[in-house]
C-alpha cells in the first residue's frame, strides 16, 4: 500500500513541476498599445467638438445609473449626488441633471432642495424633475387602496 501511495505522490509532484515549469503565453508582448491610444485620443479631440464630447460623457453617466433593486448602488449614487450638490456651480447642475435622468423617489429630498436653489438653471431642472413625480402614488399606498373593498359592498352591486 505504501508503494502505491509513494508512486501517486511522486506522480503529483512531477505534474506540479511540469505545470509550473511551462513557459507562460503572452499575447502581443512586443506591442505597446498605450502610445497608439494616446495618439487616437489626441486626433479625436481635434475632430470631435467639445459639446459633443460632453454630451457623450453625460450619456455614459446616465447609462451607469443603478437599478431600483440595487440598494448599494442607490446609496452610493445618492452620496455622490449629495457631494456634487454641496460643491455648487456646474457640479450642482450636473447632479440635478442626474436626478432628473434617474427619476427615482430616493432623489426627492435633493430635488426639493434644488427647487429653492439660487441658481435658476438648477431650480428649473428641479422643477422639471418634480413634474415627473406629480400625480404618482407610492406602490404601497396604491396596493392598500386597491385591496380594500368599499364599506357597503352590498349597495354597490
Amino acid at each position: 500500500m505504501t508503494q502505491a501511495l509513494s508512486g501517486a505522490a511522486i506522480a503529483i509532484v512531477i505534474a506540479v513541476f511540469w505545470v509550473l515549469g511551462r513557459p507562460k503565453r503572452t499575447i502581443l508582448r512586443s506591442t505597446d498599445t498605450s502610445a497608439i491610444a494616446a495618439l487616437n485620443r489626441g486626433q479625436m479631440e481635434l475632430v470631435i467638438p467639445a459639446d459633443v464630447r460632453l454630451e457623450t460623457q453625460r450619456q455614459a453617466r446616465i447609462a451607469a445609473l443603478p437599478a431600483p433593486s440595487d440598494r448599494r448602488g442607490r446609496l452610493q449614487l445618492l452620496q455622490q449626488l449629495e457631494h456634487s450638490f454641496l460643491k455648487g456651480g456646474l457640479a450642482r447642475r450636473e447632479a440635478m441633471e442626474l436626478c432628473v435622468a434617474w427619476g427615482h423617489r430616493d432623489a426627492l429630498p435633493l430635488i426639493r432642495r434644488g427647487l429653492r436653489d439660487a441658481d435658476s438653471q438648477v431650480a428649473l431642472l428641479a422643477a422639471g424633475a418634480m413634474d415627473s413625480f406629480r400625480g404618482r402614488t407610492s406602490p404601497a399606498l396604491a396596493a392598500a387602496q386597491a385591496a380594500k373593498p368599499p364599506r357597503n359592498v352590498s349597495r354597490t352591486r
